[in-house]
């Protein structure tokens, strides 16, 4: 298995992705908060770039059926439902319905990977479910870092080395990494024992702590606390072990 680790958008936008699978990553917060809203039970996390065209995905779907959620800046846009934050997630607030969301870094990477042959959405809570996934299938990986806007995070790429460390781990041997990979994973090794606090000294943890969000580090950096496995279908982010025929 090739594994290619792309540490900001940019690089990723222009990667080849036909026949790969994709793993998009955002630590702090999208992808966690995805897991968080499978994990409530919502139906499904419809990721989208802008929020015009989330209020006009929802307005399609119709108020009943859609929660609409997304910040700018790590604050909830206005008029909108819900935040970012893996907190407000509950069955309460999502449970039955679809999530059309939009975020600063994460949901945009959605996007770029309409070429590749299937799409997950991870995080450190649940890497384990998606190394799972990634090694069943056996195909050319990439793993894209959604990092703080356009530039580098250190929470993304240490999720990616985690996941290449277990891949490894599996035993199946073969496995070719581009330098970015590489990085990823000797920076996992050099900082397993400490991921929170490695974490939390970063740029978008101190931002997040500063507007008053110190609660969703913690959360987002539970190793497999949310053991879901979000699948790209359509333009949706659902469970994998329950692919259904969307409306």
């Amino acid at each position: 298995m090739n594994i290619e680790l792309y540490l900001t958008p940019l690089p990723f936008a222009e990667a080849s992705l036909e026949e790969k699978t994709v793993v998009v990553i955002d630590v702090l917060r999208f992808t966690t908060s995805a897991c968080a809203a499978l994990m409530a039970g919502a139906k499904g996390v419809i990721p989208t770039a802008e929020s015009g065209e989330a209020a006009e995905l929802r307005a399609t779907l119709g108020r009943d059926n859609t929660v609409l959620a997304g910040e700018r800046g790590g604050v909830k846009i206005e008029n909108f439902d819900l935040g970012n934050s893996p907190a407000e997630f509950t069955k309460e607030t999502v449970g039955g319905k679809f999530v059309v969301m939009t975020t600063t870094n994460g949901t945009a990477m959605f996007k770029k990977t309409a070429k590749a042959w299937q799409v997950l959405a991870g995080g450190l809570v649940n890497a384990s479910k998606i190394v799972e996934k990634v090694t069943e299938n056996g195909r050319d990986l990439v793993i894209a870092c959604s990092g703080r806007q356009g530039n580098f995070s250190i929470e993304d790429t240490l999720c990616g080395g985690l996941m290449i460390e277990r891949i490894f781990s599996n035993g199946a041997g073969g496995h070719k990494l581009n330098d970015a990979a590489s990085m990823a994973w000797q920076l996992y090794q050099n900082n397993s024992g400490t991921l929170y606090e490695t974490i939390e000294k970063g740029e978008h943890a101190r931002f997040l702590v500063s507007i008053g969000f110190k609660e969703d580090i913690g959360i987002a950096t539970t190793v497999d606390s949310m053991p879901v496995r979000p699948i790209l279908n359509d333009g949706r982010l659902i469970m994998d072990e329950t692919l259904i025929s969307l409306p």
